[in-house]
Formats: C-alpha cells, sequence, structure tokens
C-alpha cells in the first residue's frame, strides 16, 4: 500500500461521506465477497509435460537416497513392513523431532532428491516482469517463459514450472479447482469504486480486504449471491489498487497483497502476494471472473503442507523439502541485492468474486442497485 489513501476508497478510513464527495454522482462503487483465488494450473498433454515422468513422492525420493542393493532389498514384499517405517518415520523425521513438512526449510539442503520440473511451453498467467527477449528485468532472477493459452508471450509462472509435474498437485483431474483457499473460512471483500461504465472507463479503483462476518453457502456450497459483509475494522489487509476498463476487461496496476488467512484451520496466517494484479470481466450474473496474478514467496507458496505438517509427507506422500528447495531454485521474484537471490516465485490464479452488499460502521459502500 502506498502512504496516501487513494481519494475514492478515503472514506473507508475517514468516514463514507468523504466517499461520496470524492466519487463522482454518475459513478458506482460495486460490492463483491471473493469467492476463488486458487493456483490456476494448466493441464496440457502430460507426456509433453512431464517427459521425465512425475516427481517423487516421500517413499520414492527416500529409496532415490539408498544405494541399489538396499533399494532392491526394501522392495521385496517380506520387507515391506521395514520400508514402511523407513520413509514414514526415519526419513521424514530429523533432529529435536522436525520434519520435512513443518521445517522444509532446515532439510533444504544439496542432497535433497530433485523434483523433476514441468516442460510445458504453455501455462496460464501474466507478463509479470515486462523483461525483453534476452535480457532479465531488473529486481527478477533469469528464467524460461512461457506462452498462454491464447497466445500472449512472456509469461510468467515459475510456480507452475516446479509443482506441475507433482502428484499432490497434478493428481486430481480437477486439480486447477482444489479449493487452495478457502474464502467461506476467510472472508474477503472485494469493492470496485468509480465505475461510470463497466464496458471503457480510464479510472477505477478495486479494494480487496477481509471481513468481520461469515460467509454462508447455497445447497451446492457456493457462496450465497446478495449476501451482507461488514469490513474488518482493523485495518490490517486491506489493499488498494488503481485500474482501468477497457472492451470490458478490468485489469489493474500492480500492488503488494497480504490479506489474513487461516491455513487448516489455524490461526495467525496470511496469504502473500507481491506485485498482485487482476485482470477480470464482469459476468452478465454480475459476478467477477478471471485471473490474478503475482509474486509468491517460497515459505508461503507451501504454507499448506508446512502447516499440515508429516502426515502431508508420509500419509499424502509430498516430499516438501525436495519441493522448497526447487521453488527456492526456481524463484525468480524480489531479488535480495544481497545475496542475489530471488526470494519469490511468479505465479498464476483463478479469480472470481460474488455480489454482495458490503458495509462499514452501518454504513452501505456499495451502490444498492449494482
Amino acid at each position: 500500500m502506498t502512504d496516501r489513501t487513494p481519494m475514492r476508497f478515503a472514506g473507508l478510513f475517514a468516514g463514507c461521506a468523504l466517499l461520496a464527495v470524492a466519487t463522482p454522482a454518475a459513478a458506482r462503487t460495486y460490492g463483491f465477497a471473493l469467492s476463488e483465488l486458487t493456483t490456476a494450473f494448466y493441464r496440457g498433454s502430460e507426456k509433453v509435460d512431464c517427459p521425465e515422468g512425475r516427481s517423487p513422492t516421500t517413499r520414492d525420493a527416500f529409496l532415490l537416497t539408498q544405494p541399489p542393493a538396499e533399494r532392491a532389498r526394501l522392495l521385496k514384499p517380506e520387507h515391506a513392513e521395514e520400508l514402511e517405517k523407513k520413509y514414514k518415520i526415519d526419513y521424514v523425521f530429523g533432529p529435536e523431532g522436525k520434519d520435512i513438512c513443518t521445517d522444509a526449510d532446515f532439510f533444504d539442503t544439496p542432497d535433497r532428491p530433485p523434483q523433476k520440473l514441468n516442460k510445458s511451453k504453455v501455462a496460464y498467467g501474466f507478463d509479470l516482469d515486462g523483461a525483453t527477449p534476452g535480457k532479465t528485468a531488473p529486481g527478477t532472477c533469469s528464467h524460461d517463459s512461457f506462452v498462454s493459452p491464447s497466445g500472449e508471450k512472456g509469461i510468467d509462472n515459475q510456480l507452475f514450472r516446479v509443482i506441475g509435474c507433482n502428484t499432490f498437485w497434478r493428481g486430481a483431474e480437477n486439480a486447477q479447482h482444489q479449493p487452495e483457499h478457502n474464502w467461506v473460512e476467510n472472508p474477503t471483500v472485494v469493492l470496485v469504486s468509480g465505475v461510470d461504465n463497466w464496458q471503457d472507463d480510464p479510472e477505477v479503483e478495486v479494494l480487496i480486504a477481509p471481513a468481520a462476518d461469515r460467509l454462508t453457502l447455497d445447497v451446492k456450497q457456493q457462496i450465497t449471491p446478495g449476501a451482507s459483509l461488514t469490513l474488518s475494522d482493523s485495518g490490517k489487509g486491506r489493499t488498494i489498487m488503481k485500474g482501468q476498463i477497457k472492451g470490458g476487461l478490468l485489469t489493474t496496476d500492480p500492488r503488494d497483497l497480504v490479506i489474513p488467512y487461516n491455513w487448516l484451520g489455524s490461526t495467525g496466517g496470511e496469504l502473500i502476494l507481491r506485485h498482485f494484479r487482476l485482470r477480470v470481466t464482469r459476468t452478465p450474473e454480475g459476478l467477477l471472473k478471471g485471473e490474478a496474478g503475482g509474486y509468491r514467496p517460497i515459505d508461503n507458496a507451501i504454507a499448506v503442507p508446512r502447516i499440515g505438517g508429516p502426515g502431508v509427507a508420509n500419509t499424502a506422500g509430498l516430499e516438501c523439502a525436495s519441493v522448497r528447495r526447487a521453488l527456492r531454485l526456481m524463484a525468480d521474484g524480489d531479488r535480495d541485492p544481497q545475496t542475489g537471490q530471488c526470494t519469490s516465485l511468479s505465479s498464476s490464479l483463478n479469480f472470481a468474486a460474488t455480489p454482495a452488499f458490503i458495509f462499514e460502521k452501518g454504513v452501505l459502500l456499495n451502490s444498492a442497485e449494482q
């Protein structure tokens, strides 16, 4: 966030009367409840995307650390119980009870079995760094870009490069729609302000902020349209972005997004997307739908398995330490000027928001009819 609050959202901090003064009479404010912000997963031919196969599971990763003769011995049926103990306990846990998921950074060492990277040339996403061919943009690290399914070149999506051949993410047929971020448990408001025309408008503003209420679901387990939400009065996690609408497409300038998120029931977590931006349209039903992009810090990108702990490694089979090592080596954003290492990964997310009535201190912020 910048030091000075943009005028159209001044009312969110200093009284809604200021919002009314700053916004032209013809302009409207539209309210939504965030309903989707999940990793966008392009599912091409697995033979093309993963020519070397999928990344090793915890069991396979453990076996790769063993000499060939010992590996062959452990794979015999009569040694199945011994193998299970070795990879589920001996391999997963280390000194002082640390484990390879909760403490993935501790086990992020050069001897970790490597992840098998996605070799696809196609991925969802944005040209986040704006680099020219053959050159590395300031503040980033060199990497190969993708082409989007629609043909846009220069797509940055290093997170997909790391996870695209891992069964934990690729395994389910609907992996791209898995509820990675449960916005029912973590209600979040989206306000689009200063809209004169949803077809073309050179200047609008978008607010994303936590809500104080819990959302309700319909019989199909979808967020109920027309819900009433109250902005959290803590002021924490509010991000305001300048935007524009052209040909019905709303795009925003990049801003850092940090919103409260309770991972898997834990408290005090955050979802972090640096240089976050949107590219969405408003559907005939009044929803916002499209995509988001930004850079995920290395450890925030694996927050779910870190919170899940050793069970993720020995039950779900995710070798978290190997994943973290790959994330660190493939990181392309937020280059540390002292170490020269990048600390975040470009990523693409599906974005959707459902119409809602947004209140602050009992005052309706968006237009009553939208």
